[in-house]
């Protein structure tokens, strides 16, 4: 089935839900694999898994028209990531996961906002409590909800899981100036909860390697700070296109530290 999903996104976007690609007008983006063994070391059950599995894949935008100029004056950029239905054994398919690097001349993380396209995606943020600290001092889960963006504030590294029966598009309006750090994700096997299916229901599972295991804590709405994004009435492609000026946080220290709280700007 094809889909049209440009009143939600903002600009010409289509969804094909049984080749699992997407189509364009005038906008163009580069899809990219990632492979099941990418993602080894953050899996619940990582073994006898081909290595030749596609898991989901991202989509780099590599050239707007003639709105690329709003983007590369400010080294941003919008890449969607498209996640399929299905489990690796128990655990639904999820991306791999990482923090954001820092704001040079700052300890602030570089921020990002997410945008929710099409099907059920649970977002999954959590904070360490120091920058080199296994304990974290926040964890996070989000239900996303189509035609609704949320931030993803400094200093919390952000999983997407797909428990449904659809594929899951989504956005992110972020720099490319940010490093994106892998390694603490990695070390910990994962984010600090699994999301599996356990007799036919949804089951979080606290990763172990986690001590203490953080609470989770749900949100339901975004609309308090620091995960309120700045225009939560009109599409994020829209609402940067018409103004930029608005997002200078995403790469600009002392815009983030107006936008944000003291407690929030971290790496």
């Amino acid at each position: 089935m094809n889909i049209d999903l440009s009143p939600i996104a903002g600009f010409p976007l289509k969804l094909d839900t049984e080749k699992l690609d997407i189509s364009t007008d005038g906008i163009q983006f580069k899809r990219q694999a990632r492979m099941i063994q990418e993602l080894a070391a953050v899996l619940l059950d990582p073994e006898q898994q081909s290595s030749a599995i596609e898991l989901y894949w991202t989509y780099a935008l590599t050239n707007a028209g003639d709105l690329d100029p709003i983007f590369k004056q400010r080294n941003l950029t919008f890449g969607l990531v498209l996640l399929p239905s299905g489990k690796i054994n128990r655990e639904y398919i999820k991306t791999h996961g990482h923090y954001h690097s820092s704001m040079p001349g700052s300890n602030i993380g570089y921020p990002e906002v997410y945008t929710h396209f099409y099907g059920a995606l649970y977002l999954l943020m959590q904070r360490r409590a120091g920058p080199w600290s296994t304990r974290l001092d926040d964890c996070v889960l989000y239900k996303m909800v189509p035609g609704q963006s949320i931030m993803i504030p400094p200093g919390y590294a952000h999983i997407l899981i797909n428990p449904s029966s659809e594929p899951g598009l989504m956005a992110g309006l972020y720099s490319l100036s940010s490093i994106h750090n892998y390694a603490p994700i990695d070390l910990m096997r994962g984010a600090a909860y699994y999301l599996t299916e356990k007799d036919g229901q949804e089951s979080l599972q606290p990763n172990l390697a986690y001590s203490p295991s953080p609470s989770l804590r749900e949100i339901s709405q975004p609309d308090q700070p620091p995960f309120a994004p700045p225009d939560p009435t009109c599409p994020l492609w829209e609402s940067f296109i018409t103004q930029p000026d608005r997002y200078t946080f995403l790469f600009d220290a002392d815009a983030a530290r107006r936008q944000f709280g003291p407690e929030d700007l971290r790496i």
